[in-house]
């Protein structure tokens, strides 16, 4: 789920003036992946796969309350190699022979004012450990990222972290998806999470000049890289 730490309740003025929480770090789990199933009989040279990109919630969380839109750019080779995506799920479908880098920019709603966020993800249609192709099961090579927001607005704050969150629309992909909740990996990253967030605190009122970009960049380099998820099936 997402997590904020909340160390002042005070606000500070945006660029744009919108009002923004102080000292208030917010983190947004979410996946870019592939799904990639062999045509078998029905490959041909040129379309041997049909496969699919997707960004999603870790946890088949609804997005729509903070993602606007996500844009996919494919290999230039694809007609129209810049598309959109406007609305859940946030899922691309194309066929094709070859492997390539997709570059997927997360648009956020209008009221969090923030610039969008690009995640670079490799198309997989081979298994890696030179498991035989089957039109049953499919090729999935899935990331986490951990998208933070330093100092939120009010209303993005109250959209990534309610109580009670609604479930995503439902996707045909969804039974081949890597299954995320109570996995190891969450319960390190918020640790780290909030590990930083102290050190941030610490090192602000340590050196008062420094401003909280200083402390936050001095605050990781004492964690160390933070930690990196990766799914391939």
């Amino acid at each position: 789920h997402p997590a904020a730490n909340m160390a002042d309740a005070g606000y500070v003025m945006g660029k744009k003036g919108e009002r923004r929480m102080k000292d208030v770090e917010l983190c947004l789990p979410i996946c870019v992946g592939t799904v990639s199933f062999w045509l078998g009989k029905k490959a041909d040279e040129y379309h041997s796969h049909r496969w699919t990109v997707y960004v999603r919630s870790p946890v088949n969380e609804d997005l729509s309350p903070v993602v606007k839109k996500v844009v996919f750019h494919l290999h230039h080779s694809f007609d129209q190699p810049v598309r959109e995506v406007l609305q859940q799920p946030f899922e691309l479908t194309e066929t094709g022979w070859g492997e390539f880098e997709i570059t997927a920019v997360v648009h956020f709603v209008d009221e969090a004012a923030e610039e969008p966020f690009q995640m670079v993800h490799g198309l997989k249609l081979f298994h890696t450990n030179d498991q035989p192709l089957t039109t049953k099961k499919p090729v999935v090579n899935e990331s986490y990222e951990e998208l933070v927001f330093s100092e939120p607005t009010e209303v993005l704050y109250n959209r990534v972290v309610p109580v009670n969150s609604k479930p995503a629309p439902e996707t045909s992909l969804l039974p081949h998806l890597p299954q995320h909740s109570d996995a190891p990996e969450f319960a390190k990253i918020s640790a780290a999470r909030e590990k930083v967030a102290s050190l941030v605190a610490a090192i602000k009122q340590e050196t008062p000049g420094g401003g909280a970009d200083a402390a936050a960049a001095n605050a990781t380099a004492a964690m160390g890289a933070q930690p990196q998820v990766k799914v391939e099936n």
